[in-house]
Formats: C-alpha cells, structure tokens, sequence
C-alpha cells in the first residue's frame, strides 16, 4: 500500500498536481512511514523494487538535480547506490560489476557532460556491462540520446527529462509486463529520432541584412579605484538573500507554478506553506552558519585589439598579462565582447580602459550538509539548502556586481528596483565563460590565473573546467553602456 500511495503521488506529480517541494513533503511522510511499519513486515514486503547505480559524470560537480533522483526513487523502494559526483568510467565500471544494478542513471548538467556521457556509455560496453542506462540532465534531449549515447551503448537507453519521469520509466523497465513494452516504445522513438534530417533540403529565402550595430567611444572612461586583489572571506548571508531571485528558487527549483507576486499577495496557501518552510530553512543557515560567501575580485587595465582582449596589470604597462580570443557575430549585428573595450592605440600613452574579473562562492560543506540532512529523511531542507546555495551564488554575483559598478563610479539610480536589477536593466554587463558570446571555458583557466581563487576562497576548476564546490560563479564585467547580452 505504500508503494502504491507513493506511485499515486508520482501520477499527480506528473499531472501538475504536486510540485517538487510538495512531493519531497510527501517522501519524508514515506520515510517516516516505513521506518514506524518495517519492524512488523515480513521480507516479502519490505523487498527492494531493484538497485539502480546513480553517478554524476566525470567532470561534473553537480549533484542537485541526481539528489533529487536518489530521493525519489529511494522512497519508491528501489535500493540506491549512489556515487556522487566526477565520477570516471573506470569507478562506474567496477561499481557496476561489483554490485550487478538493475539501472544504471547518469547524470551531467553542461554540453561537455553530454559528451562524456558518450564517451562513459561506449567504455560500459566494453567492459561488458548490459543494465540500461538512464541518462538526464540540463544538456541532454531525447534526440541526442538517440543519436549519440545509444549507439555508443548498444544496450537499452532511455532520457528522462526530470526525475519523476526518472521513476515512472525506472517503475516500467523492472515490471516484467511492462519492460518490453517501455524499451519497444523507446526503440521506435529513437530510430525515428535518428532518421530525422536524414535528407538536406536546402533552401533559398530571401533575407534583409541586419544593421551592424553602431558602438560609440567613449571620451570619459570610468576609472576603478585601484588595481589590487579584493577578497570577502564572510560576506553577509543575510544581505545575499535579498538578492536571490525568487522566480528561480520559487519556481525552477520548488516547481511553484504561477505568478508568485500574485500567488503571495493573494494568500495562495500552497505559496504561502512553502515560503514558510524556506524562510525557516534560511533563518537556520543564518544561525548555524551553514552557507559562508566568499568572493575575490580585481579591476584591471584592458584593451581590445580586433577580437582579443588584451589584460595590463597596469595603465601604463605594454606587456599583457593574458589576453582572450572571442567569436564575433557572423550575421545579426556583427558583435563581439571586445567592441565594448576601447582599442589598442597608437601610443600607449592615452588612457586605457578597465575590465574586472570576479569569482564568488557559496558552497563550502554544503554537498556534504545535503548528504546528511537527506539520510536523516529531511528531504525538503535537503533539497532547499542545494538550491538556496546555488541561487545564493548567483545572487551573490549580482550583490558584487552592482558593489563594483559603484566602486567604478557607476552606481545603480536609487530608484532602481530589485526586478530590474535582475533583468539587468543597470549600465554595463555580466558574462561568464561557456555562455554564447563567450563560449570558450578553456578561458576559465585564465580567469583563475588572474585571480588565484584555489588560494583565497579555496575555489577550484575541474577537469571538465567546470568551478567546484558547485554554488560558485565567476565573471567579467565590461562598464560600457551599450554592452549586452548576445548570441553568436
């Protein structure tokens, strides 16, 4: 009956009935359930629905989204072993021969994770290992599932777009009725998959160049205070909260649905129950000190040349430090990071222009804080101080943002509010390597050159130059005000 209430809750859950918050509610129900019934079931009841091996891939530092997964699928009987994160193929390898899982689920939130998952499906094969695989994550669909990792698998794979469809294919694949019709479907779904595009059609239409977009230059360059390292050892927490943007905590993380300025005002009891239980969550990582902001920053000279921006560790040095290579827009505006950067003179003597690099963090302990609460059964502040972190980093990006914009002498209009702080609505832009206009995160390794963030803030870079802990974000901010956010 318990399996049963709890596959109930996975059906309303899938019918937009219940969002993330109410079903991690729900679980620990199950759990607490289950620990009060067990001492009077006999085996048969309490019998596992299957093992299922859960790792995020090589590389990857994040683990919110397979936490999620190992909580769902441990409260609906299955017995998890759970690897944790960077985890290579060799370990996946002889974990799966060590413990013969039924499952095997993969997860990996960037494009370079997709890729690994490629190369970790094709070294399973080799080594004989035959469970299915059950691959998601932030980068992956269903069509590169089918064109990439199934056929380097060559045994069953199945992409689930969230965990409780996780569940649903998890509870399909170990149901002899169900099993062969579940891997029929994903079989036809994905041979169609990979005949798509099969044949090109090329076609001719008819198109009106876009306008190259006009940079003015400017006569009054914005000077910093100064060129030394800054670093926050233990930023205030409290004033990083008011930064977090509800719509991604509330919304993205919680599965609240809805306007929440209107959810909230009008008494939505569901809105209002849930931002009870994180406003409770965020008075304890307040009082216990669980989330500690870290943050090293510093403004340098800079001058762009062509496509390459050039970094000075002074105004009047000729020797760059580093310099940075970025894609310009080959249709659309014709844009490129550098335009916002005054050029490379004739003479070194005129006034430079500033760029500052910045990393922050606000996930020190707390994988391992999460690991902790969610094996006592604490589901929701599992999940919630995961989320809060992550946010709080960002948040946090946004807080120093706006501290260097002023220390430049470009403060924010008084009038300016919190929304259009978030839609970025202020002078001058915030990017961060491996998004569009600066795709490269290779340049990570220069940034952390630059910075040194492993020695002050005990920030690191992975393999896969990705920054761990996970709750971490680094940047270049440009002053220009016509700089902004494009694709190329």
């Amino acid at each position: 009956p318990l399996m049963k209430g709890m596959d109930h809750i996975g059906r309303l859950f899938a019918a937009n009935e219940m969002i993330v918050a109410e079903v991690l509610q729900s679980a620990e129900v199950m759990k607490a359930a289950v620990a009060h019934l067990e001492p009077h079931m006999d085996n048969a009841s309490t019998a596992s629905r299957g093992k299922i091996l859960l790792a995020t891939v090589k590389g990857d530092v994040h683990d919110i989204g397979k936490n999620l997964v190992h909580i769902i699928l441990k409260n609906n009987g299955y017995e998890i072993i759970d690897l944790g994160i960077k985890v290579a193929p060799e370990t996946l390898i002889e974990q799966a021969l060590k413990h013969r899982p039924d499952l095997i689920g993969l997860s990996g939130l960037l494009v370079k994770s997709a890729h690994q998952m490629v190369a970790t499906a094709e070294d399973l094969k080799n080594a004989g290992i035959t469970a299915p695989l059950l691959v998601g994550g932030a980068a992956l669909s269903g069509k590169f599932t089918a064109t990439r990792i199934a056929p380097a698998y060559q045994q069953p794979v199945l992409w689930a777009k969230d965990a409780m469809q996780g569940l649903d294919l998890a509870n399909q694949l170990q149901d002899p009725q169900q099993r062969p019709k579940v891997l029929a479907k994903n079989r036809e779904a994905q041979a169609s998959l990979r005949g798509e595009g099969v044949t090109a059609i090329v076609a001719t239409v008819a198109t009106t160049a876009t306008p190259k977009a006009k940079i003015t230059a400017l006569d009054d360059i914005p000077t910093p205070p100064d060129l030394r390292l800054h670093v926050e050892q233990d930023f205030n927490v409290a004033e990083i909260f008011r930064y977090v943007n509800p719509i991604m905590l509330y919304g993205k993380h919680l599965g609240l649905k809805g306007n929440l300025e209107r959810l909230f005002s009008e008494n939505d009891p569901k809105a209002l129950e849930i931002k009870k239980r994180v406003e409770d969550i965020q008075n304890e990582i307040l009082a216990k000190k669980y989330i500690q902001a870290k943050a090293v920053y510093r403004f340098f000279a800079a001058r762009s040349d062509g496509d390459s921006l050039m970094i000075y560790d002074s105004p009047s040095s000729r020797n760059a430090l580093t310099r940075f290579d970025f894609p310009r827009q080959k249709s659309a505006e014709g844009l490129c990071l550098t335009d916002f950067v005054r050029p490379v003179p004739d003479s070194f003597a005129s006034t430079p222009d500033y760029i500052c690099f910045f990393v922050v963090t606000c996930g020190a302990g707390i994988m391992e804080l999460a690991s902790q609460l969610r094996e006592k059964g604490e589901y929701l502040k599992s999940f919630a101080i995961q989320a809060l972190a992550i946010e709080s980093a960002e948040g946090f990006a946004e807080l120093l943002h706006e501290k260097i914009r002023a220390m430049w002498g470009i403060p924010d209009p008084k009038e300016m509010t919190a929304r259009e702080k978030f839609q970025a609505k202020y002078r001058g832009l915030r990017v961060s390597f491996g998004y569009p206009a600066c795709p490269n995160l290779e340049d990570q390794k220069k940034l952390f050159a630059l910075l040194d963030p492993a020695k002050h803030i005990r920030v690191t870079l992975t393999e896969g130059l990705m920054m761990e802990p996970e709750a971490s974000v680094s940047a270049l901010v440009l002053h220009h005000p016509q700089a902004r956010y494009f694709s190329v």
